[in-house]
């Protein structure tokens, strides 16, 4: 949680700013959109208790209020004879807020604000029965002196009531490595822009001064309170075949850390398979497998190439109708011959005029009608019912739409049925023809004239097979289809994203973009391309032939040309390849940024930098925590393991061939065997000596907790 304890509400001082002022509304507005939780009021020289008890009233419910004040001090005379002045924040117990106003006006005693001085001896005297902390100006001008610091410090009976103000998170880093309690605040200059400001984010959620000061402490009891304030969920866990036992996981950061092959691995394998068994959604990512997993997330396997995403139909029925094409010949002259000679021969038969009789010209094919009343039908029957009609039309309004639509299929459909009785009609008529005179020629011993010279029929079907050819061939040409799904960010590169490319075969497709051979579909796709030169040509059979046989190997419509490549790509769309370490970052971006539940991660620093980490993963690991999700992080990373301020922190051993499982947290610094509560190790000392980066890595974050703040 974010607190400011140096906050400023007024312009008191000639050197102040005047964006140092800020109305009631402003102040609650900005409060809300930096998620500060503590503030303390420590204005120059003075505390206004009217404010103070409007910014209260109005933050009720939602963020506390502490009363304070930022002090000039005069220190100590140095060798010149001049006392080095610097600043100090005193804030009070706000129960004590009424005293702590009395104690402050007695302090200033209606001196100039921009005059005031008073040295550290005299601050404490007057203000120490409010139940204080103190927080010097330190690596921060204009600073309070060492020798002034060193006589608060001996002043307090309380020491941990000290805290140190730095200017920025690199000096808090900095100092915290030389075991000072350190703190920054937004010593805010301009309320338009008080949610940039710098604030302390304490790990556990205090709710009060006195639970602050506790913490501070270390006390044990409330160190309790806060982390039962947290859900945690008893799981057992299997690091070895046979070997069981229960842990406890908070919904918050958990760490396991220890020597290499203590079943780290084991026990999240053993987390994974429960949380699948229960339902629960869970995200999990393993640092010596991201090579792996990042091929796999370029896998186009479970893509399917629909010609909807070349906008193309699937033109099956035109794959089908050439598959199933045949020559229609022309009629032979000597069947026209053979009339003639015959026609004689019975006169009866002469007398049946329907014998000479040709056949009824078959209309053209309409294909565009099909098209239009399957478009139709598949639009009303799935997507229009989708829509929410009454959200944007009236009543009248959508009835009308309703009907017009009903109109619309009706006419397609009577369209339809009447171009099919046409053609069916013909088609009956000209069988009959043929049934009358195939009778009378046998019974007459004679030959009926031709129902069709045939030419137009043969024609036709050459027309009929050039536009189902030429409908395929002008899909090869389609326009590639790039999809793009953000993948991460890496520095000096920028947006990375995962690039999907959809695309007719072309002389560039790889085998790998189809599920189909490649080599088979550039012969289906050739023979195809002969179909069409041999439109007008006699060895138009053979070509048929040969597409008959890719189709019954699977070629059946346009989809089977649509290859699928998956590639990572800049975001102006060059192609870009990750390295090692940048695929595990961008797996590990992926994989935070989904929602989810739980996160387990198996050593997930691995080809990771120290610097990314600490700027990157472990912001991103707080947040989590703060969204309250379950966060399970197997380590050998300092700035990880103890960084993050885990709730709790499991430790593996292996000693003389025995196992051991010890839990802890930095809160209590101690870590107790599960199986026997007399043994115990010291959550410092063991994290310096397990994690690597060792003693360095752990102390630049070993204030975290005294300090009641987390560094970066």
């Amino acid at each position: 949680m974010k607190i400011d304890l140096h906050c400023h509400t007024k312009k008191v001082k000639t050197g102040d700013a005047y964006t140092r002022n800020v109305t009631e509304d402003k102040f609650f507005q900005k409060i809300i959109e930096a998620e500060v939780k503590i503030v303390a009021i420590t204005n120059h020289n003075q505390f206004d208790y009217d404010q103070y008890k409007e910014f209260k009233k109005i933050t009720e419910g939602y963020c506390d209020i502490w009363p304070g004040v930022e002090l000039d001090i005069i220190g100590k005379t140095d060798q010149t004879g001049n006392g080095k002045r610097g600043h100090l924040i005193v804030i009070a117990n706000p129960k004590n807020v009424e005293l702590f106003n009395d104690q402050v006006q007695e302090l200033i005693n209606d001196e100039d604000v921009d005059k005031f001085q008073i040295s550290v001896k005299k601050v404490y005297e007057t203000l120490g029965i409010c139940d204080c902390i103190y927080i010097p100006h330190f690596h921060k001008e204009p600073k309070l002196s060492d020798e002034d610091i060193q006589e608060l410090g001996e002043l307090l009976p309380d020491p941990s009531r000290l805290f140190k103000e730095t200017s920025d998170y690199r000096s808090l880093g900095v100092f915290s490595n030389f075991d000072y309690s350190v703190i920054i605040g937004s010593d805010v200059q301009d309320w338009d822009k008080y949610e940039t400001s710098k604030f302390a984010d304490i790990r556990l959620p205090v709710q009060t001064f006195e639970q602050f000061c506790l913490l501070a402490k270390k006390d044990t009891q409330i160190i309790d309170t806060l982390l039962n304030q947290k859900k945690k969920k008893e799981i057992t866990v299997s690091p070895y075949k046979r070997v069981n036992f229960k842990l406890p996981f908070y919904e918050d950061i958990n760490i396991i850390f220890g020597q290499k092959g203590t079943g780290k691995t084991e026990i999240l394998e053993s987390l994974k398979k429960y949380y699948i068994e229960n339902g629960i959604a869970m995200e999990s990512y393993k640092g010596n497998e991201k090579d792996a997993d990042f091929s796999k997330m370029l896998k186009v396997n479970d893509v399917i190439a629909t010609p909807e995403k070349l906008q193309l139909d699937s033109m099956r029925q035109q794959f089908i109708d050439l598959y199933n094409w045949k020559e229609e010949l022309p009629t032979s002259f000597e069947k026209y011959v053979s009339w003639m000679e015959t026609k004689d021969n019975n006169k009866n038969k002469g007398r049946m005029k329907i014998t000479e009789s040709v056949h009824i010209e078959e209309g053209a094919r309409n294909r565009k009608l099909d098209l239009d009343y399957k478009y139709l039908k598949e639009f009303t029957e799935s997507t229009f019912k989708k829509i929410d009609m009454e959200k944007y039309l009236n009543e009248q309004d959508c009835i009308t739409l309703m009907q017009l639509l009903e109109k619309l299929c009706d006419n397609i459909n009577d369209s339809k049925i009447k171009k099919w009785n046409s053609d069916k009609s013909i088609k009956l008529t000209n069988w009959s023809i043929d049934k009358i005179k195939a009778i009378a020629d046998k019974c007459s011993d004679t030959i009926s004239k031709p129902s069709s010279v045939g030419f137009y029929d043969f024609a036709m079907e050459r027309f009929k097979l050039f536009e189902n050819v030429d409908e395929i061939c002008s899909a090869f040409s389609a326009t590639d289809k790039i999809e793009r799904e953000y993948l991460g960010n890496l520095e000096e590169k920028g947006d990375i994203y995962i690039q999907t490319r959809y695309r007719m075969l072309t002389k560039n497709s790889r085998t790998d973009e189809f599920k189909q051979g490649i080599t088979i579909l550039k012969n289906c796709k050739t023979v195809i391309d002969e179909i069409k030169k041999a439109c007008l040509g006699e060895n138009i059979s053979e070509e048929i032939s040969k597409f008959q046989e890719f189709f019954d190997n699977g070629i059946k419509d346009i989809g089977a040309f649509i290859g699928i490549s998956k590639e990572t790509a800049l975001e102006n769309g060059e192609i870009y390849k990750p390295s090692n370490g940048e695929r595990g970052i961008l797996l590990m971006q992926k994989l935070l940024d989904s929602e989810s539940d739980v996160y387990i991660l198996d050593e997930p620093e691995l080809g990771m930098g120290n610097s990314y980490i600490t700027s990157n993963i472990l912001p991103r690991l707080t947040d989590l925590a703060k969204r309250r999700k379950t966060v399970i992080i197997a380590t050998h990373n300092a700035n990880i393991a103890v960084g993050t301020l885990p709730y709790i922190s499991i430790l593996r051993t292996h000693e003389n061939g025995v196992y051991k499982t010890y839990i802890g947290n930095p809160f209590y610094d101690e870590l107790r065997n599960i199986e026997d509560e007399t043994d115990t190790k010291n959550w410092t000392q063991e994290s310096m000596h397990t994690l690597e980066g060792g003693k360095t890595a752990f102390y630049d974050r070993k204030d975290i907790y005294e300090s009641g703040k987390q560094s970066n």
